[in-house]
């Protein structure tokens, strides 16, 4: 049977399931299966944890839509999303895996991203799924229902037809870009990559290191980052405990500023500039008590300062890498992203201030001896 010919038929009349009995029922049936499709649908406008509007199912041969809003007992489709002997195929996977985590507190593994596996198949660096399916499959899926408000009940006819395109072609191109992998030798690169993507880092370190990710906190003293971090930790947990996005209580520049400030006084906190003043009488205190905490941490205790951008001298060496880069990629018909990012050789120029360059982790595992090595050789070299 023509395989566009039967997801197409299929895709017309998608499962809808919206009770407990009947994923109950379906749950048992992919229980016999050895690969899932699975994508989600969700909105994330005014609240810090994305609301799971609806789960997408593909088993190779039909579609299922389930409706999470109906359904109270996850716990048969749980089983399927944790068993080890079923592989869990989806495209682009990281907001995905945060709606799996909100909704079941697990997320799928084992797991493959083709976003990742085309990549690693030469096809570009995060191909979209609609290129996707017109690059391996030649068939062009239309993507009319993205900005859908796929809260309301009940779905339009149109919106469950593109929620069934979403995952009805996964199976196919999984198939399609494992067997390429395979024959190239590159299948064990995309295992590695994505075995990485589901080892959730716990909440209270995610928490703990937000200050890193606020714009020019490098600028910031030691006692100012130790503030900061206060800061940035006390407002994440408001945020989750309001479920509410963190710009809403507290921007990044206005944490920034109030770490540069550290206001000796309440009234101070006016000097801040776009810091509401419906924030200053709500929570003022609060960042008083973070500032007299941070005050009194030990000189030996405060948060190290982060790294400064890398300097202008650096910049031959980093052009050297980057071509370096660029030629070994052509040499593999792939995109030089998926063998390295800045983040990657940023971390490689930095390592030196120990004394000597040090690969990365980024730029150990399956990279260290296709690009690793040479980049830590190359940099070696320029450092005698």
């Amino acid at each position: 049977m023509d395989s566009k010919t039967s997801m197409q038929e299929y895709n017309d009349q998608p499962v809808y399931i919206e009770d407990n009995d009947t994923l109950l029922q379906h749950c048992h049936q992919w229980a016999q299966c050895d690969l899932l499709a699975l994508d989600t649908e969700f909105i994330r406008t005014d609240t810090f944890y994305p609301k799971g509007a609806l789960l997408q199912i593909s088993d190779g041969v039909g579609c299922f839509l389930i409706d999470p809003l109906a359904i109270d007992d996850f716990g048969p489709l749980v089983a399927i999303l944790t068993d080890p002997g079923i592989v869990k195929v989806v495209h682009s996977c990281s907001e995905d895996l945060e709606v799996f985590e909100c909704l079941f507190g697990v997320v799928p593994r084992p797991l493959i991203d083709t976003q990742i596996a085309a990549g690693m198949d030469g096809h570009g660096f995060s191909l979209g799924y609609q290129a996707m399916t017109q690059a391996l499959l030649n068939i062009h899926v239309e993507k009319g229902e993205t900005r859908s408000n796929w809260l309301q009940r009940p779905l339009t006819a149109s919106q469950i037809h593109y929620a069934a395109l979403d995952v009805a072609y996964l199976p196919a191109m999984y198939h399609l870009l494992l067997d390429s992998l395979t024959a190239k030798g590159r299948l064990g690169w995309l295992q590695e990559e994505c075995r990485a993507l589901v080892e959730i880092e716990p909440d209270e370190q995610k928490i703990e290191q937000y200050y890193k990710k606020v714009k020019s906190a490098w600028k910031l003293s030691s006692r100012e980052l130790t503030f900061l971090q206060l800061l940035t930790q006390w407002r994440e947990q408001l945020a989750r405990d309001r479920n509410m996005p963190r710009g809403r209580v507290l921007k990044d520049r206005c944490c920034f500023d109030l770490a540069r400030l550290r206001p000796a006084s309440a009234s101070d906190l006016g000097a801040v500039k776009e810091l509401p003043g419906q924030f200053v009488r709500r929570y003022g205190e609060a960042v008083m008590a973070m500032v007299a905490q941070a005050a009194n941490v030990a000189s030996e205790h405060c948060v190290d300062s982060l790294p400064r951008p890398l300097p202008p001298e650096s910049n031959s060496l980093m052009k050297m890498l980057k071509s370096h880069v660029l030629s070994r990629a052509e040499q593999l018909q792939l995109a030089p992203e998926v063998l390295a990012r800045k983040k990657d050789y940023e971390a490689l120029l930095r390592s030196a201030a120990a004394g000597s360059y040090q690969l990365p982790l980024s730029l150990c595992g399956w990279r260290k001896s296709v690009i690793g090595d040479e980049l830590l050789a190359l940099a070696q070299r320029q450092q005698k």
